[in-house]
This record gives structure tokens, C-alpha cells and sequence, in this order.
């Protein structure tokens, strides 16, 4: 799985695209994975790719309402599901990420 799943970690999307990046796990979900080898942190379950697909979902939706609402994405915090998860710091730079996604399809 690579980067694809991080159990309990902030995903690293400065060069993602978040379409993608779901459309990847949910192949991987109909192989029928239930153990995954990640290419960092410890060995986990199917759930820690459902928690990434919640993620990168949650982070889009954010910044999308952001956008829409015409706030800044520096105003959108750490969803509780994952303020213990480890690399809090690329939060930041995840929003940012999909925020640029966001507006250049807009233009």
C-alpha cells in the first residue's frame, strides 16, 4: 500500500489528487484486503483504509464548504476523528492541496 493507507497518520497529499487517491482504495477494497503492510507505521486492518477514505472525504468537503462560503481555509481545524493521529502538521498543507484543486476547476 505504500503512502496509499497510514494508520492513525495524516495522509500526505501535497502532491495528490484526492479523486484519485479514493478511487485507488476502493480497488483495493474489492480485492478483499483485510490485512495491509503500509509503508509506514504499524501493519493494520481494512478500517485504517476506510479512516484514510473518511480523511481525504472530510478534507475535501471542508475546503469545499470553505470556498463556497468564501472563508479561509487558515479558519478550518482539525475534525476531531483526527487530532491524535500522528502528522498533524500536513493538516495545513492537505487543505491547501485540495484548496488549490478546488479553485483552479473553479476557473
Amino acid at each position: 500500500m505504500g503512502d496509499l493507507v497510514l494508520s492513525k497518520h495524516h495522509p500526505v497529499m501535497m502532491n495528490a489528487n484526492p479523486q484519485v487517491w479514493i478511487n485507488i482504495l476502493e480497488r483495493a477494497e474489492l480485492l478483499g484486503v483485510e490485512t495491509i503492510v503500509p509503508g509506514h507505521g504499524e501493519v493494520c486492518s481494512i478500517k485504517a483504509l476506510h479512516e484514510v477514505k473518511a480523511y481525504i472525504n472530510d478534507i475535501v468537503a471542508l475546503v469545499a464548504e470553505a470556498v463556497q462560503s468564501k472563508k479561509s481555509i487558515d479558519e478550518i481545524s482539525v475534525p476531531k476523528a483526527y487530532q491524535d493521529w500522528y502528522f498533524t502538521t500536513y493538516f495545513k498543507s492537505n487543505l491547501k492541496r485540495v484548496y488549490d484543486l478546488i479553485t483552479k476547476s473553479a476557473d
